[in-house]
């Protein structure tokens, strides 16, 4: 008979791993969230471009996902910037804040961006998923399974968000990047090229998006598909909801939340609903966060 508590502990390990990769995943939305003030509703469809790239590369060359994120990151690069001055740079040029009008621009030109890519994504790959066939094998630390490359994945997913950490508050650009963020106008005075920081800032957010793609593909072994940045948008959101807008470590901290109630609540509850009723809950903590501390939960 299988112990109960070995059940939830499994579980517990496995919404750690998961939240790992969730909070990279989320953390370049974080980034220009955070930086620029815009919210990307493409995000998901990029994140669904790093998978696809991850795949690709596994198809074409035999990489696993570990060697496939780097390229990714680096494509994710020239995206960034393509998309700062395609659909950001006009609205926020010469601006010293972010207007509701220029929220609503933007908002909407994303939402276009991301209908065009995944009709295109849909008519070039077709809905049919797939996956990278990589298991490197698990390890067990007494009654625990532990996925080698979702430990690996983990490993990664935290060492990007320390770097990012690191950069933005021990370079020089870095720092430029966190004095545009708080104010425009200050920055300038400073000699800061505000084009040249946002479109930083918006390549670096979307080369860990496409990175973040490329790991998601160790939890999807059959999943990826031009539809699936349907399901984790929203996720991201919430992630950086509960951490905060431009706190690099509220990604850490909203990953790891929304795995473990993902994991965890399926234990309690019966299988049939399990899955659903998690994300509903994963979801609903948004709204004591949103009502008692909306700058997020890490300070």
């Amino acid at each position: 008979m299988v112990d109960a508590g070995s059940v939830v502990l499994q579980d517990l390990a496995y919404g750690i791993l998961e939240g790992c990769v969730f909070a990279v995943v989320a953390h370049g939305l974080n980034l220009i969230w955070g930086v620029t003030k815009v919210v990307n509703v493409a995000h998901g469809e990029f994140i669904m471009l790093g998978a696809y790239g991850a795949y690709f590369l596994s198809a074409w060359f035999g990489f696993n996902p570990l060697l496939s994120a780097p390229i990714d990151a680096l494509m994710g690069l020239g995206a960034g910037v393509l998309f700062y001055f395609g659909f950001l740079h006009r609205e926020l040029r010469g601006k010293e804040t972010v207007t509701l009008q220029t929220e609503m621009v933007t908002l909407v030109a994303t939402f276009g961006l991301a209908l065009f890519i995944v009709n295109l994504a849909t008519s070039i790959f077709s809905v049919n998923p797939v996956g990278i066939p990589w298991n490197p094998g698990v390890i067990r630390a007494g009654s625990i399974s532990l996925p080698v490359g979702s430990l690996e994945v983990a490993a990664i997913s935290v060492a990007v968000i320390a770097a990012t950490h690191v950069f933005l508050t021990r370079t020089y650009l870095g720092s430029a990047i966190r004095a545009y963020s708080q104010d425009i106008a200050a920055a300038q005075l400073v000699g800061i090229n505000p084009t040249f920081v946002a479109a930083v800032a918006t390549a670096l957010g979307l080369s860990a998006t496409m990175l973040g793609g490329a790991l998601l593909t160790v939890w999807l072994p059959t999943g990826i598909n031009p539809l699936m940045g349907q399901t984790f948008a929203p996720i991201c959101f919430v992630i950086v909801v509960l951490g905060g807008p431009g706190k690099m470590w509220g990604s850490l901290v909203g990953g790891l939340v929304l795995g473990v109630i993902i994991n965890v609540v399926p234990a309690f509850v019966e299988p049939s609903v399990g899955a659903s009723l998690a994300l509903a809950i994963a979801f609903l903590v948004l709204i004591p966060v949103l009502l008692f501390a909306p700058e997020g939960i890490v300070r």
